[in-house]
């Protein structure tokens, strides 16, 4: 084989071992703004998940916005934890009642 043909092969060799060290050192350094970019990511899809429900269900949004403008603003506050905490207590009620009937 060429003598320069050979060489050229070891440099392309040096330079692909050089590019790879280069990326590796990149990734490492990126990686903060990778986690940042990923919450990012996560609060989009979140958003782009509340609004296909709000278009989907906007007689619930009338009746939201209906109540906030009729009542005062604390007393929507306070019915919409009341249902929340009606809601977390009934979703643990069910997982227990599901699992003390698995036992039997």
């Amino acid at each position: 084989m060429d003598a320069r043909l050979v060489e050229l092969y070891v440099e392309r060799g040096r330079l692909r071992e050089r590019i790879s060290m280069q990326r590796g050192e990149l990734a490492r350094e990126l990686a903060p703004l990778a986690e940042a970019l990923h919450g990012v990511d996560r609060a989009r899809a979140l958003f782009h998940r509340a609004s296909l429900w709000v278009l989907a269900h906007p007689g619930v949004v009338a009746a939201v916005g209906v109540a906030v403008v009729i009542w005062k603003p604390r007393a929507v506050w306070r019915t919409a934890r009341w249902g929340f905490l009606a809601w977390r207590n009934w979703a643990q009620w069910r997982t227990w009642v599901r699992a003390g009937l698995r036992v039997f």
